[in-house]
């Protein structure tokens, strides 16, 4: 058995052939999805060029290989080398010493190394370490049992598709790990968003409660004002248990839920654009909204959300809508979540219109 200490070949020396064949599989590579059918492709493509009558894809789970794609062998065979020690065979020792390992005449070989590739009839086995920087991920061998070696040029070519192959390996490894940790934060998500709403619902009846024990009329109103703005901020995060992508807040919507006429007359909500918000901007909408609509709820008769490039603008329109009301739009209130907002608030002919700066995409 002969080794082949080069990690990293040229390709400049190849055959004008393997350098169209190297161009094609690169380009598969790149885009593939799915770790072991790339490697089934890959073999497809080039066995006929070299004439190659098995190969072995093993992925290393700790200190074992696992095969993970294979060809020219039987599902028997196949089982015979299910997984490998590190150090075992021609690819545990490969992986052992992450460099390429080549055996040939293999057929006549006592080398205990070889005994798996033997007993499958291959003459010639090539086989490399798949290597990210200083990450071990597997290795990728070829045999042929038509002849006992292979030449400088295809041994060059395999090394060179080797590293191809780790590298949309590693490729898809990080891709899938990224995956991993946008869903387990989406879970975490989901159960801080699940505890918020039931932490905002046991508060609401907690006020409701107290309100309904007190007797002072004046106690019991600010009590009722704390439990409504209390629900409007269960209802800003209600849409996150919705949606699988819980980042931002339909604005319209949200404003929509809040609208409620004592004479149950519908309010027209017009919408221009996709107006959303994170949920932190989100609720200081839906409380700023709320504090307008408690005012005079029968006296909106509909609402327009328009999103530009720059603003997100919501107008009350009624009849009374445009007419100044000191008390409220000057009030702490208003005056705190208009601040946090960086928003702008308007009165004219028969609107408000409450004005918040900021682009569309966050």
């Amino acid at each position: 058995m002969s080794e082949t200490h080069s990690a990293d070949p040229a390709v400049d020396g190849l055959p004008r052939r393997h350098l169209r064949l190297l161009g094609e599989a690169a380009d598969r590579l790149l885009a593939a999805q799915d770790p072991a059918v790339m490697v089934d492709e890959l073999f497809a493509l080039i066995a006929d060029e070299l004439r190659l009558d098995a190969f072995f894809n093993y992925r290393l789970d700790g200190d074992v290989l696992t095969l993970v794609a294979y060809g020219g062998l039987t599902e028997e065979q196949a089982a015979t080398g299910a997984q490998l020690a590190v150090g075992q065979a021609v690819c545990g020792f490969a992986a052992c010493e992450r460099r390429p390992i080549q055996a040939f005449g293999v057929q006549a070989s006592d080398d205990p190394l070889t005994d798996f590739v033997r007993d499958l009839g291959i003459d010639a086995y090539a086989c490399t370490p798949l290597v990210h920087g200083s990450e071990l991920l597997g290795t990728l061998g070829f045999g042929r049992r038509w002849t006992d070696r292979f030449d400088a040029d295809e041994l060059t070519f395999l090394h060179t598709i080797c590293h191809y192959v780790a590298l949309a390996k590693y490729r898809l490894k990080i891709e899938a790990e990224l995956r991993a940790g946008i869903a387990s934060r989406e879970r975490l998500l989901a159960e801080l968003n699940h505890r918020v709403r039931n932490a905002l619902q046991t508060a609401i009846a907690v006020v409701r409660l107290g309100a309904a024990d007190t007797v002072d009329g004046a106690a019991r109103d600010a009590l009722g004002g704390a439990a409504a703005r209390l629900e409007v901020l269960a209802a800003a995060h209600r849409p996150l248990y919705a949606t699988d992508s819980p980042s931002r807040i339909d604005i319209a919507a949200l404003i929509e839920s809040l609208v409620e006429r004592s004479d149950d007359e519908p309010v027209e909500v017009m919408v221009t654009g996709e107006p959303s918000l994170p949920i932190e901007q989100a609720a200081a909408v839906a409380l700023l909204t709320h504090a307008f609509l408690g005012a005079e709820p029968d006296a909106v008769t509909g609402i327009a959300v328009e999103r530009t490039d720059t603003a997100l603008r919501i107008a009350l329109i009624g009849p009374a809508m445009g007419h100044s009301r000191p008390a409220l739009d000057d009030s702490r209130l208003v005056r705190g979540l208009a601040r946090q907002l960086r928003a702008t608030v308007t009165r004219a002919d028969d609107r408000l219109t409450l004005t918040v700066p900021g682009r569309d995409d966050g």
